[in-house]
């Protein structure tokens, strides 16, 4: 990675709003950040995850984690760490010489430097004070993209295509068909925030009748979401292909299935948004399953969002 150091003192902000940390102002020629095998391999590595995903894994006063982020429209690495109620995000600067630092203390490689503070105690920055201690682990929904091996292109979505491919669950004792979503690698960064807040949304959601959530790949590109694969193709489809042949037992018991599905996700407080026979689909059972999250909400987090907005709008004055 080539960068260039100088100049003053400076706190940068990432495009999420996280303040990030730095001694000297940072600029990286590339837009991607290289991430080496003893980060990779980390346990505290979480990849190009946004902070609504991995705040809530950080609970107790020392929690940390690696992950991706982007600032100034490039991608960085930062330091997540949970200090005094809540979580700091400092930017890992790089100098070219003397390898790897967050504000003074330098080290050969990234890894170095994490254990580093760990072992002194030394605080990310002297004006946080935001010390490193207990690794957060990368939950089970993050995926390795070496698990996952793409095969016969399905379609096409908002933000990228859907496959057909096979998952080799953790050990390598099983593999499973499943349907793969992935991100374009030229994708903005708002479209990276709405495929991860997809994923978000789906892993909450466990039901017969709601195409179940594996996981989600993000530790390189392409990004993508891995989920339950429905070989019998969409209701509309089918309505289409069985025009006139389909019973009207069958009739019902989709509507049942549907209305069981859409019952459960009100109880889950999601706001579907998109509710279409395109986005139903059917198991090898020929059982209904909703799908496609992409243009839904969750009506507590919008409730959040207005709440935000209004305390903003207060706190500016009229």
């Amino acid at each position: 990675m080539k960068s260039q150091i100088g100049g003053p003192k400076k706190k940068l902000k990432d495009k999420e709003g996280a303040i990030l940390t730095s001694e000297e102002r940072k600029t990286v020629e590339e837009d991607e950040v290289s991430i080496t095998e003893d980060v990779r391999g980390a346990e505290y590595y979480h990849g190009l995850v946004p902070k609504a995903d991995v705040e809530p894994l950080m609970k107790t006063d020392g929690d940390f984690l690696l992950r991706k982020t982007e600032t100034n429209g490039q991608i960085v690495l930062a330091l997540s760490v949970r200090h005094e109620g809540k979580t700091r995000h400092f930017m890992i600067n790089q100098d070219p010489n003397e390898g790897f630092y967050l504000e003074t203390h330098r080290e050969r490689t990234i890894a170095e430097l994490i254990s580093w503070h760990r072992a002194t105690k030394e605080p990310c920055s002297a004006g946080s004070g935001a010390i490193i201690r207990r690794p957060v682990e990368r939950p089970p929904w993050i995926l390795n993209h070496d698990c996952i091996k793409l095969g016969k292109k399905l379609g096409e979505g908002a933000f990228g295509e859907v496959y057909l491919a096979e998952y080799t669950e953790f050990g390598g004792k099983e593999k499973k068909e499943v349907a793969v979503k992935t991100m374009r690698e030229q994708a903005t960064r708002e479209a990276r925030l709405k495929f991860m807040k997809e994923a978000r949304l789906m892993r909450k959601y466990k039901h017969k009748n709601v195409v179940q959530f594996l996981g989600v790949a993000v530790h390189e590109h392409p990004l993508m979401i891995v989920m339950e694969f429905c070989p019998c193709g969409s209701l509309l489809s089918y309505i289409r292909k069985e025009k006139g042949k389909s019973t009207m037992s069958t009739k019902h018991r989709f509507v049942l299935e549907a209305a069981s599905g859409l019952m459960y996700l009100e109880k889950q407080k999601c706001i579907h948004r998109d509710i279409a026979a395109r986005n139903c689909l059917l198991s090898a059972k020929n059982e209904l399953k909703i799908s496609d999250f992409g243009m839904s909400h969750d009506r507590d987090f919008m409730q959040d969002e207005k709440l935000d907005k209004e305390s903003a709008r207060q706190v500016a004055g009229p």
